[in-house]
């Protein structure tokens, strides 16, 4: 999975081979440079992956974890969403974006957060 952070400065794209995710800094014309990991030993594959409008970055492995990452580069994990099934991918949605869900190989899970999501455009 791949998103941008909200001010659109950082391309994340999650590394399944690696369980990790990737940040590449962006320029003003979409050219990514300084390729660096920013969140490693994640538990389970990776794949879908949002971000927050406060940069907050969530990815679907064994479970949906949210992590914050800090300008140094240190990520810390905030939270995990259980779900009964492993996802794989996963959006914010309702009107007022503060709903993350959450697809599975059978089902559709949602949750409330009390963050809104960050537009991916």
């Amino acid at each position: 999975g791949i998103t941008i952070s909200p001010n659109g400065r950082a391309l994340y794209v999650s590394d399944s081979d690696k369980r990790s995710i990737r940040a590449y800094d962006l320029d003003n014309k979409g050219v990514a440079t300084n390729e660096r990991v920013v969140v490693e030993n994640i538990p389970g594959v990776p794949g879908g992956i949002r971000t927050d409008v406060n940069g907050n970055v969530y990815v679907a492995a064994k479970y949906v974890y949210a992590y914050a990452l800090a300008a140094n580069g240190a990520a810390k994990l905030l939270g995990t969403v259980m779900t009964g099934e492993t996802p794989s991918n996963l959006a914010f949605g309702d009107p007022d974006m503060e709903t993350l869900y959450i697809t599975a190989r059978t089902s559709v899970y949602r949750t409330r957060l009390n963050v809104k999501g960050a537009l991916p455009y």
